[in-house]
């Protein structure tokens, strides 16, 4: 290169030789002979077309970057920056308006060795990344983000996830540090920041996958648990909690059990995105595995503290990097207790993983009583553990058919939920789950109330302790105390000025607020006032508000006890004034979780559907490694529920990195449109005019008392004896034994499952109905014809198979069962008022919305037998049972039914079973008990003695009628106006 300065050149030909010698002493780390020689070439690019254009801009762009790596050698960053700056604005300004600024000399060699290709530095992409960090080296936060960002996204447009890998990966955690410094500093999370930290994410893990690979033996990729960790807490931080926003987390998470092989900390993170997206049975599988390698690394470490203790070392120096502590362990058990539970009703696994992590505590302790190298478990854990586990024997007591052990149950049940108030008494499910047990189990008013209002005074917006105090006030006939707790609670919930509006009429108003906080829009989209709920169906649900959802339907259960109260003290007239307005209150819960598709809630599906994803997030922004995520993992069908399965795959996936995405199921279609909840001012009059009939008829009370005595209503509950009722909630069996089910599939075209006021189902255009409910302007069916009232099942879904376990779905059955419950309300009015054609009208809707439903089958059976029909109301009793074995109502009908056919001994079995089991509350089931021995009675005395008075009251079957007659008598005076199983104390998301 000496030699060659000697020679005489043009200008061009000395500018580049003096670049390209400057590049030679940079390379070689002679940097005073390289500062000597850029210091004689002026910092502007030449405009001669004399040699390569596009050369020479290289070659001023590698000048520049020199020029301020020299500076900041000197100690002049302010300087350094903005020669990267003035480097980069004049080259990208002398390139094409299309052309990209970093682009490696390797793309489109034509199969050649790339490393011959490339050159040492990349200038353009070393300027881009210099000066975004010199700007965060001069804590220039704002320039610096947006620099380092202009940087990442000019790399991943056209340059492959392997270019610069190891430098784009700290550049994009850097990245990712800085806005997540921003955001807890107080910066206003947009939805522009939560989708550039979704897709810095995404870019971490895309580039992790292209240097790393499946781990070797006692291998452990710190940068991806890392990684990890960062994404999962950004996840909350951000409130990512959208579907799509999930989703991508849960890819993420896929990944890297893939490339950590099944890191116990990943599949942590695993199992509580999979609750959190609401896939209960793909987060079953991931806790499942997570708890064997919990179980083998506990195990290690029991070894580890013995060894730590005997020998005076530290436990947490001998750790691994990917240990689990003993909190995080716990804190999984205790969510996959409520997993167990309350999702999946499978209490006796419940019971088990209990007491997997009561075992783990004492074999610890017992081993480190001192607590010197395992840190000590806090109450707080323990109470949790011991409020799950009262729970579960809470539930046991309830299931248990034999006396003797639903006491045990239940003595059990209060001493650890008693246990768990006193460890941790801010603990609001200790004291709820306690005012439950002893309502249900105890009939002990006193202290259920009592532990009721301290659960109230913990959390005055969760309703359902607010709901069991107005039952235990019925339960003493305190309507009035009642419906005052009624309304003060359902003041407390954000869907009160939703229900206000919908007795007002204000169906326009409804839609809007619904718009803004609904659970199918994403959290920043509802700050926008004119935000729809039409646009919800597009985004899909957001979790973050699960609890919008959960408290609605709690508000509607509620607001459903409060017009059982109205009935009471005001008549059953005023009762069904207030019906259309609980249609439309219906509507405005529910109607978005109905509109979904029945795979909606199924994570397997939800990958498979990758595209819909992405489109949501935009396409365009970032693309490396995008389309291989979902490429990564088998399918396999799980055997419990004939669905693919991701978790079960995993296994699989170790040996086929590169293995063909199975596509298995899929959405099947469309979701159908969301139907609207606004009424336009044409169809006001048609949609509205039964709703203005009685909309202020119970309002007035509560829309005058605008304050709020919540406070002083919990203390005004007075004490009394209460009387539950019980009914177990397994799943529905259907059997053979029921014609007018079979009999349904040849008339299934007179309606559908989602049968509802024309203020709710506008959009469905079924045709109008023959005949009408007086009084409602609801259209339904006439009496009779039985089969006709319930429509088929879709073909294919068989009534034996279980379905996936999820939260949109589950939500779609507490859907069916609501509005069967409001048409049953209906009917239950119609009956006390003696119109019975209308009555039998409400519950053939109320078996539209949900065919297998004991309790609407039970009460078609009770109209059957008022009309004397006494073979068809056999024929539904027997149905509603074959259903729902414990249904009490249906068992008690069945028996009367038997004791009307002359097959008194049948009925006697029959009650004496109920009695025994489920029904050992039910003050009816005692009372038909009772007259049946009583009359057994008689019969033995006018048989032996002559019907003597004297005789007679000495007969043990008359002293055991007039016990069951004086325990009905009781029962019956402290039973409430609505079973406490209403309150589904399982159905709860946290």
């Amino acid at each position: 290169m000496v030699k060659q300065g000697k020679k005489s050149m043009t200008s061009d030909e000395a500018y580049q030789y003096k670049v390209i010698l400057a590049k030679v002493y940079f390379y070689n780390g002679k940097f005073d002979q390289c500062k000597e020689t850029v210091s004689s070439l002026p910092d502007e690019m030449n405009e001669s077309n004399e040699l390569s254009p596009a050369y020479m801009k290289h070659l001023f762009i590698g000048l520049m970057v020199m020029r301020g790596v020299l500076l900041e050698m000197d100690g002049d960053l302010p300087g350094a920056h903005g020669t990267y700056d003035k480097g980069l604005t004049v080259f990208r300004n002398k390139l094409p308006s299309q052309s990209d600024i970093v682009v490696p000399r390797s793309i489109g060699s034509g199969g050649t060795d790339a490393s011959n290709k490339e050159e040492l530095v990349n200038w353009p992409e070393e300027a881009l990344y210099r000066r975004a960090m010199l700007s965060l080296s001069l804590d220039d936060r704002t320039n610096g983000l947006g620099e380092l960002a202009s940087y990442l996204h000019h790399m991943d447009n056209i340059t492959p996830s392997t270019f610069r890998a190891f430098r784009r990966m700290r550049a994009n955690r850097l990245y990712m540090l800085t806005m997540r410094e921003s955001i807890q500093d107080g910066a206003h999370i947009t939805p522009e920041v939560k989708l550039d930290v979704i897709q810095s994410h995404r870019r971490q893990i895309s580039l992790l996958q292209s240097i790393y690979s499946f781990p070797r033996a006692d291998e452990i990729h710190e940068e991806v648990l890392y990684e990890i960790d960062t994404a999962y807490n950004d996840w909350a931080l951000i409130h990512a909690n959208s579907r799509t926003e999930l989703l991508c987390l849960l890819k993420i998470l896929y990944e890297a059990v893939y490339l950590t092989y099944n890191s116990p900390r990943v599949l942590r993170y695993l199992f509580h995105t999979l609750v959190r997206f609401g896939d209960y049975h793909e987060a079953r599988l991931a806790l499942d595995t997570y708890l064997v390698l919990v179980e083998r690394h506990m195990t290690a470490v029991k070894k580890m503290v013995s060894v730590a203790i005997s020998g005076g070392s530290d436990y947490r120096n001998t750790s691994s990097v990917d240990s689990e502590s003993l909190e995080d362990i716990l804190e999984s058990v205790i969510a996959g207790a409520r997993l167990y539970l309350v999702h999946l009703t499978e209490p006796h696994e419940c019971l088990a993983l209990i007491h997997f992590a009561n075992d783990l505590i004492d074999d610890i302790e017992s081993k480190d009583p001192s607590h010197a190298v395992v840190p000590e478990i806090s109450r707080d854990t323990k109470a949790r553990l011991s409020l799950w586990k009262g729970v579960v024997h809470g539930r046991l007591a309830q299931k248990s058919r034999e006396p003797k052990n639903r006491a045990d149950h239940h003595t059990t049940a209060v001493q650890l939920l008693q246990s768990a108030a006193e460890q941790c008494p801010r603990l609001y499910d200790a004291h709820y789950q306690l005012a439950l047990e002893l309502a249900i189990g105890a009939r002990d008013v006193a202290s259920a109330t009592a532990a009721a209002k301290q659960a109230v005074a913990l959390n005055p917006k969760r309703l359902e302790a607010w709901h069991v105090l107005a039952l235990l006030s019925t339960s003493r006939k305190d309507y009035t105390k009642a419906f005052q707790i009624c309304e003060a609670a359902l003041k407390q919930s954000e869907w009160w000025s939703v229900y206000v509006d919908v007795q007002n009429g204000n169906f326009q108003g409804v839609a809007i607020e619904r718009g803004r906080n609904h659970p199918g829009l994403d959290p920043q989209q509802g700050k926008d006032d004119s935000t729809s709920l039409s646009s919800s169906a597009e985004t899909g649900p957001s979790f973050l508000h699960v609890d919008d959802i959960e408290g609605g339907i709690a508000f509607f259960d509620m607001a459903l006890t409060r017009m059982a109260i109205i009935s009471r003290l005001r008549g059953h007239d005023a009762c069904l004034r207030n019906q259309p307005s609980m249609f439309a209150l219906y509507g405005c819960i529910y109607g978005i979780v109905r509109s979904y598709g029945n795979g909606f809630g199924d994570v397997s599906s939800a990958m498979d559907e990758h595209s819909l994803a992405m489109d949501a997030l935009g396409s365009g922004a970032f693309r490396t490694g995008a389309d291989e995520m979902s490429d990564r993992h088998n399918v396999a069908a799980s055997q419990t529920s004939g669905r693919k399965s991701l978790a079960r795959s995993l296994a699989r996936s170790m040996f086929s990195r590169r293995s063909l995405h199975t596509r298995y199921f899929s959405y099947g279609g469309d979701r159908p449109p969301l139907p609207p909840l606004a009424v336009s001012s044409a169809d006001k009059p048609k949609a509205a005019a039964a709703y203005s009939v009685g909309a202020q008829t119970d309002n007035d009370a509560s829309a005058s008392s605008g304050e709020d005595n919540s406070s002083n209503l919990v203390d005004e509950v007075e004490d009394s004896d209460g009387a539950p009722a019980h009914r177990d909630s397994e799943q529905v069996k259907r059997q053979h034994s029921m014609p007018h089910l079979r009999r349904a599939s040849r008339s299934s075209s007179l309606g559908s499952q989602d049968m509802a006021p024309e203020v709710y189902f506008n959009a469905v255009n079924r045709p109008p109905r023959r005949t009408s409910i007086d009084g409602l302007g609801i259209g339904s069916p006439a009496r009779g014809g039985r089969g006709g009232a319930v429509p088929s099942r879709k073909r294919g879904n068989s009534v034996y198979y279980t379905k996936v376990q999820t939260r949109i779905g589950q939500q779609q059955v507490l859907a069916q069962r609501a509005l069967c419950s409001l048409w049953l309300v209906t009917a239950e009015s119609f009956v006390v008022l003696g119109r019975l054609d209308e009555a039998a009208s409400a519950v053939s809707e109320a078996l539209l919305a949900s065919p297998e439903s004991p309790e609407a089958l039970t009460m078609r059976g009770q109209l059957e037998l008022a009309h004397k029909e006494y073979l068809p109301a056999l024929n539904e009793f027997h149905a509603a049972v074959s259903l729902e074995s414990s249904n009490i109502r249906a068992s008690v009908g069945l028996a009367r039914v038997e004791y009307l056919l002359d097959r008194r001994d049948v009925a006697l079995g029959l009650l004496k079973n109920v009695t025994r089991a489920h029904g050992w509350s039910d003050p009816e089931a005692w009372y038909l008990l009772g007259r049946l021995e009583r009359e057994v009675a008689l019969e033995q005395a006018s048989q032996a003695y002559g019907a003597t008075s004297e005789k007679l009251a000495q007969l043990p079957t008359m002293k055991r009628a007039l016990e069951y007659t004086a325990y009905a008598l009781d029962l019956e005076g402290s039973q409430p106006i609505r079973p406490f199983f209403i309150l589904r104390p399982w159905i709860r998301f946290d």
